[in-house]
């Protein structure tokens, strides 16, 4: 049996660098798009969209995409069920990640430190004034109704930029891009949201089946 990386790609970083920055008023626009994500992701219940991730690594193609779906709940709850036989699945239940592979019967668990959450679509859950504090933002309009979002975080790490296309009027976020600073791509594709009830917090903190082996990092 071979160990599996710990997915998602995105979830292998910390930030370690401090440095001064000369804080910088951000647009109007900026915090009106980024509150509207908030207000479409941080309901008293749950939301569900299905996703298409792929990753592509500085200098080459994408790899095969994956697809699955995709739980957030308020305030900082993430769970991937990706499709296919493996049987992956991916949860945060606001402190540790838990990565499930069904056909390895093996499961990962690793405490996430604040960079290794930055990123997780947990941005989406965010308040303004949170997000405002660690990154750079920009917002530029786009075609039909869309606006593109992109935050530079504020001390070098790890995360170079996420970017977030959003449409405009509703906050309901289509992609979301991030590069790493080796120029590594992780880009998700969200389609088909929906509104449900709030979910209990066992399906943020997974529990595997008798016989796993479980592994913690």
């Amino acid at each position: 049996m071979r160990r599996r990386r710990f997915l998602p790609l995105f979830l292998s970083f910390s930030f370690s660098f401090a440095f001064a920055f000369e804080a910088r008023p951000a647009q109007p626009a900026v915090e009106a798009a980024l509150s509207k994500i908030r207000a479409a992701y941080a309901t008293p219940g749950s939301v569900t969209c299905t996703f298409v991730q792929t990753y592509a690594p500085a200098g080459f193609t994408e790899t095969a995409p994956e697809t699955g779906k995709l739980l957030l709940q308020a305030p900082d709850r993430v769970r991937f069920d990706y499709d296919g036989p493996e049987g992956k699945v991916f949860t945060f239940d606001g402190t540790a990640g838990r990565q499930y592979v069904a056909a390895d019967r093996q499961m990962v668990v690793r405490h996430l430190a604040p960079g290794d959450r930055e990123r997780l679509p947990i941005v989406f859950l965010e308040s303004t004034d949170a997000l405002l504090a660690r990154y750079d933002a920009a917002e530029v309009p786009r075609e039909n109704g869309l606006a593109e979002v992109t935050l530079t975080p504020k001390r070098p790490g790890a995360l170079k930029s996420a970017t977030l296309l959003a449409v405009a009027a509703t906050g309901e976020v289509k992609r979301l891009a991030l590069v790493d600073s080796a120029g590594n791509r992780t880009t998700f594709t969200f389609t088909q949201k929906i509104g449900g009830a709030r979910r209990p917090d066992s399906d943020f903190a997974l529990v595997p089946p008798e016989g796993t082996k479980i592994l913690t990092e």
